[in-house]
């Protein structure tokens, strides 16, 4: 669901953007691993009980409680579901459609701006530039996995697989990657081609072998806003009010081009997507 969210983030960021293209059946990747839809979750936050299909949904009596559920359980994507229709609403068919107008087929795959893909679906192909969403297991969630398990109970083929997944992901790349921090090696050396993604929100979760994702590109003064004090934005965003720099700008610029969408990038620069989308248009990037 995080390359969904992606999905959704580039199309509503990049509204020129002509042709996107998702690796596989695009109408799955809409779904959770367990088939909950998008919709059901939709419906719920809606209160429209008849429409939902999804029996655990079903059950839910309103979004508060399936968001209580969400806690217990650990359930990733069914959260980052919450978290899209909680940001966009009734939005979403709105968005879901023009992601699907966007989307190419495979014969005009080579034409498309941006594509998204789980690394299963991507196996033995290359791109020029690939960004990793933060959806595969970090060395430190496997370090305390294995520290909270007995020695006799540990699925050494589960860990595999994990590590396998996000070395099939990493090698993607012909050119550039960008790649959360959570996902560094503690003693990695710098390079110029990998680009580290700061601020990435890490969960705590179960070790499961789900969908891990990869997206790919080829190549106001409102008065409203005041009522934040400077302190109070720098805490939530480091990077609030601070003075941008010619080498920031360089590192600004060259995310952009690779397709980096404005939810990363106030992230990864510690600052407000309303200050990322001015600086944008402040250095031209946009046409």
């Amino acid at each position: 669901m995080d390359l969904q969210l992606k999905a959704i983030d580039y199309v509503v960021d990049k509204k020129k953007a002509k042709n996107i293209y998702f690796e596989g059946n695009i109408s799955s990747y809409t779904y959770a691993d367990e088939g909950t839809s998008l919709y059901d979750v939709l419906n719920l936050y809606n209160n429209k009980y008849r429409l939902i299909k999804d029996k655990l949904i079903k059950e839910m009596k309103n979004i508060r409680e399936l968001e209580e559920y969400i806690e217990k359980t650990g359930d990733i994507q069914l959260g980052m579901m919450v978290d899209i229709v909680k940001e966009y609403g009734n939005k979403i068919p709105g968005i879901i459609n023009t992601i699907k107008e966007k989307h190419v087929s495979n014969e005009d795959k080579e034409n498309a701006e941006m594509i998204f893909s789980t690394v299963h679906r991507c196996k033995g192909m290359e791109y020029d530039t690939i960004q990793i969403v933060n959806d595969f297991v970090s060395e430190d969630e496997l370090k305390k996995f294995v520290a909270d398990i007995k020695k006799d109970n540990i699925n050494y083929a589960k860990l595999n697989e994990e590590i396998n997944l996000l070395y099939v992901a990493i090698t993607r790349t012909k050119n550039s990657i960008h790649i959360p921090e959570t996902l560094m090696p503690v003693s990695f050396a710098p390079s110029k081609q990998i680009h580290v993604m700061k601020n990435t929100k890490i969960e705590d979760r179960q070790i499961s072998t789900t969908q891990r994702s990869i997206i790919v590109e080829r190549t106001n003064s409102g008065v409203a806003e005041k009522s934040y004090s400077v302190g109070e934005i720098r805490t939530r965003h480091k990077g609030a009010y601070m003075p941008w720099t010619e080498e920031l700008d360089e590192e600004l610029i060259e995310m952009h081009e690779d397709g980096i969408n404005i939810r990363d990038l106030a992230k990864h620069f510690g600052r407000t997507r309303g200050a990322i989308r001015s600086r944008v248009k402040k250095l031209e990037l946009e046409d």
